[in-house]
């Protein structure tokens, strides 16, 4: 008996000794909310093209071209001569480029290639807007022109990362898509849907918008701009922006297409007086962004006159109300044994009015080895959400810190923030500890 009872005692012993603790959920822990920059990238107010140092803070610049410098023959393309320097020059400056092809800008020369015009492209003079020269949209040697480039665009271009977003120009003054008040000049919606489809075949990645809901944009994977912002945006009149989103059913559109524009010019500094002037008459800037949920704005003279330090105050927080803003509210982190996954359990609020339009990749980095997620910014609409991110590392036994980031595919470009007090100038935001068992 005494020999049986030492053995079960002796066994106790080890199977306590084997025994190993389960990890435990880790308690979880809220993170400080802190309003991210203006230039976080993607979003705010921009320029056009060129060095406005801090004048004001972006991470956009504005640039068109007229297509006589970009195409010399039905299938002959000249990229290199001013698109691909200029994408160069402000990608240096870390901006990426909201940018519009034209062939008719008013006051300017004209934007048709030569070969067209030598080929007998009939082009009709006006006097509106400055004057210039608007061609005949029916030619059909003129629309395979357009078809031809955006093709060779495309094959070039579509998913570089120096290019945030493409308006679909080429039709009407400024490729606006209008040719007011000359209305019959306009192309037919035949001919607006191959301008339409060609862009959408031609560009999976880079995202794309035009003017209005025109032909069968509001079925295609294309956003909106509104180049009159804050001036014809509200739907106190049918031709207003919104009221030509809503009449289009793309009330929701903003979910997965971006809206974007240009802040009308005479109201660019104005509209941060206190009080704003009475003429031109501006709509309420917070309404237009609500209804539009804009997420980037042409605003030039930003960059080119000096505000008074409340208007510059009141147009910061204006440049921030746009677009995205997300903070990451909470964390938790389950401790766990030696080669085991790690989960990071996050919830992440989005306080802007919009998502952030690509799926740039997301890291999480733990004792100094960095891991890519598969987590989707492209989902974190406005509200709560839940992220968890799971990775495969090697790490030793004892406690790591873990953080996290946003990746910029644009080397040198404006790095991502969220909107958080932890979040370090590097780019990553500490999240806490992973304890290793």
């Amino acid at each position: 008996m005494r020999s049986a009872w030492l053995i079960a005692l002796a066994t106790g012993a080890l199977l306590v000794g084997c025994f190993v603790r389960p990890p435990k959920n880790q308690t979880p822990v809220k993170l400080q909310y802190k309003q991210a920059p203006p230039d976080n990238p993607l979003k705010g107010f921009f320029p056009f093209r060129g060095d406005f140092g801090d004048t004001f803070p972006h991470s956009l610049e504005w640039a068109h071209f007229p297509l006589r410098d970009l195409m010399d023959g039905p299938d002959s393309f000249t990229f290199e001569k001013t698109f691909e320097p200029a994408l160069m020059e402000i990608a240096a400056r870390g901006h990426q480029t909201v940018l519009r092809i034209h062939v008719d800008q008013p006051g300017q020369p004209t934007g048709v290639p030569q070969f067209l015009l030598d080929g007998g492209l009939k082009m009709t003079a006006y006097d509106d807007h400055g004057g210039g020269q608007s061609p005949d949209y029916s030619d059909e040697n003129l629309i395979k022109a357009f078809e031809s480039f955006i093709r060779a665009f495309g094959k070039k271009y579509d998913g570089d990362p120096r290019i945030g977003f493409i308006t679909v120009g080429l039709l009407g003054f400024w490729g606006e898509w209008h040719t007011y008040p000359h209305e019959s000049w306009f192309p037919n919606e035949a001919i607006q849907n191959r301008v339409l489809n060609a862009y959408n075949q031609s560009f999976k990645k880079t995202k794309l918008m035009v003017r209005r809901p025109a032909a069968n944009s509001p079925n295609l994977p294309i956003g909106y701009h509104d180049d009159s912002f804050a001036f014809s945006t509200l739907p106190t009149v049918e031709w207003h922006f919104v009221s030509l989103l809503r009449n289009a059913g793309l009330t929701n559109h903003w979910h997965m297409h971006p809206i974007g524009g240009e802040v009308r010019p005479e109201l660019q500094t104005n509209i941060w007086m206190r009080p704003i002037p009475a003429e031109p008459k501006a709509e309420d800037f917070a309404e237009c962004v609500r209804l539009t949920h804009a997420s980037f704005l042409t605003g030039h003279r930003l960059f080119s006159t000096s505000l008074p330090d409340e208007d510059r105050k009141r147009a910061i927080e204006a440049a921030h109300s746009l677009g995205y803003e997300i903070h990451i509210a909470e964390v938790t982190i389950p401790e766990v044994r030696s080669g085991d996954p790690v989960e990071v359990i996050l919830k992440v609020e989005n306080r802007g009015v919009a998502p952030f339009y690509y799926d740039w990749e997301v890291q999480l980095e733990i004792n100094g080895v960095i891991a890519k997620t598969d987590l989707q910014l492209s989902k974190v609409l406005p509200g709560t959400i839940a992220w968890r991110p799971s990775v495969k590392m090697e790490l030793p036994v004892g406690e790591h810190t873990v953080k996290i980031r946003v990746v910029n595919p644009m080397k040198g470009g404006k790095q991502f923030h969220f909107a958080n007090e932890e979040q370090g100038s590097d780019g990553w935001l500490e999240l806490g500890s992973l304890r290793v068992m």
